[in-house]
């Protein structure tokens, strides 16, 4: 590497650094308006039970060959998500949390919110290729993509893709937004204070993916993701970047799957 090339690129990764130690002390300075409903008991055993059962089940597939993807696979897991999302609120709303206040649902200012998420969208994109990266290198070049970029990339059928663009992009975010950042991160921060909540949210969301060299990435992407639903209060912000992530990663699959964590 030129020596030119070397500076701007430690200048540009100092410049980088600096930006992001800067959003994250911003996201941790707003506290008082963070949504603040108390969770009680009976909502945190059955956000930590489903959490868990997350965990578990992946634990158990890591190592396994993977399961067989299918349209009719993809269709059960459509309709598993969409019960997961009934069940969550159901229950929520069978004891009376009041779902906008708990979770920041009616922001204030659509504007700042979009802002924050572009912003925060920008800022861990780089964090968590550098986690990627080096979990790959670690681990290995030859290290399998996970199932799902396999199959988008042996099935190039409408319908399939579809699909799985309903799972990555729609299904999942809302999902996963809603239990590891709206009821997880939740009561773990009420408990146990924003660093330990923050920690262990993240890496229970690695791990429910069941892939061991994208698992940095996404505990990286989990921590952003947390810090984002700090500084704007309403959990529709992580959903968005979520949900853009995923369609990146969704479309990267399809021309660049090297690249996608």
């Amino acid at each position: 590497m030129e020596i030119p090339s070397a500076i701007f690129l430690g200048l540009a990764a100092i410049a980088y650094g600096l930006g992001l130690k800067h959003a994250v002390a911003l996201a941790l300075s707003r506290r008082e308006d963070f949504p603040a409903y108390q969770w009680k008991w009976p909502e945190a055993v059955f956000s930590i039970g489903l959490a868990s059962f997350f965990v578990f089940t992946a634990l158990a597939a890591i190592g396994k060959p993977p399961g067989k993807i299918d349209a009719d696979s993809l269709q059960s897991s459509l309709a598993l998500y969409g019960g997961l999302v009934l069940f969550l609120l159901g229950f929520l709303v069978y004891r009376n949390v009041p779902l906008d206040h708990a979770f920041g649902l009616r922001p204030t200012n659509l504007a700042r919110l979009a802002i924050a998420s572009g912003a925060a969208f920008v800022l861990c994109l780089p964090a968590i290729y550098a986690a990627q990266w080096l979990a790959y290198s670690v681990l290995g070049a030859d290290t399998a993509p996970q199932a799902i970029v396999t199959f988008l990339m042996e099935h190039p059928g409408m319908r399939e893709r579809l699909m799985v663009f309903s799972i990555a992009a729609i299904a999942a975010p809302i999902t996963e937004e809603l239990l590891f950042r709206g009821c997880l991160y939740g009561f773990l921060r009420q408990t146990t204070g924003r660093g330990v909540a923050l920690a262990i949210s993240s890496i229970v969301f690695a791990l429910i993916h069941a892939h061991p060299a994208t698992m940095p990435a996404l505990a990286v992407f989990a921590a952003g993701l947390a810090l984002l639903y700090e500084y704007t209060d309403s959990l529709w912000a992580p959903i968005a970047v979520h949900s853009l992530f995923n369609a990146l990663n969704f479309f990267g699959s399809l021309y660049w799957p090297d690249l996608v964590p």
